[in-house]
């Protein structure tokens, strides 16, 4: 995986930020990739009319900031949205690691095709009208024989998926009762 690799071979500064910090913002100019350690952050973009959309929450253990690595700009803002610890690594250091060790630069190619296939899997779930029928189509391409295994929030997951968290959990239950899925603390299983 090519985050062991740069946590291997490359040196990462450990930074700190509190709830609502800036790390970095649209149109700063890219100097670093970014590892979360614990917490999470949120990927925000504004648009052409000033409206801000969240475009993605990496999450501890992910990778972020990879889309501007050939970048000169940030394309979107980046904000602690929980008290986070983050590994930041510079950009050049992580270019110099991709020239001299081709292996590196085909992890990270299989890395980010494999974000390209789960963000047009997720646009497709996202587009499933029925918040029950979303949920198990989510569930289903996640789940780990039969068990989907989770670090986050169930309000992160209904944002992931784009329900409100008061339908996810009304729609859990419901699949719960019509023994669809059992719920545990960090796992879903399928029934």
């Amino acid at each position: 995986m090519f985050l062991d690799v740069i946590s291997h071979d490359a040196k990462g500064k450990k930074h700190t930020f509190n709830k609502g910090d800036r790390v970095f913002t649209q149109s700063d100019v890219v100097d670093s990739l970014y590892v979360v350690l614990s917490g999470r952050v949120k990927l925000i973009r504004e648009n052409i009319e000033g409206n801000s959309l969240v475009i993605h929450t990496a999450y501890a253990g992910e990778s972020f900031a990879e889309a501007s690595l050939f970048s000169s700009e940030y394309h979107c803002h980046c904000v602690a949205d929980s008290v986070v610890e983050l590994l930041k690594f510079d950009k050049s250091g992580i270019l110099e690691l991709l020239n001299q060790n081709p292996e590196s630069m085909m992890m990270l190619i299989k890395e980010l095709t494999g974000q390209i296939r789960d963000l047009r899997l997720l646009g497709e779930i996202k587009s499933i009208y029925s918040a029950k029928d979303r949920i198990m189509a989510f569930l289903s391409y996640e789940a780990q024989d039969g068990v989907f295994y989770y670090s986050y929030s169930l309000l992160d997951l209904a944002q992931k998926i784009g329900l409100a968290h008061e339908t996810l959990y009304r729609n859990l239950t419901s699949l719960e009762n019509e023994g669809k899925v059992s719920k545990q603390e960090g796992s879903i299983t399928l029934s």
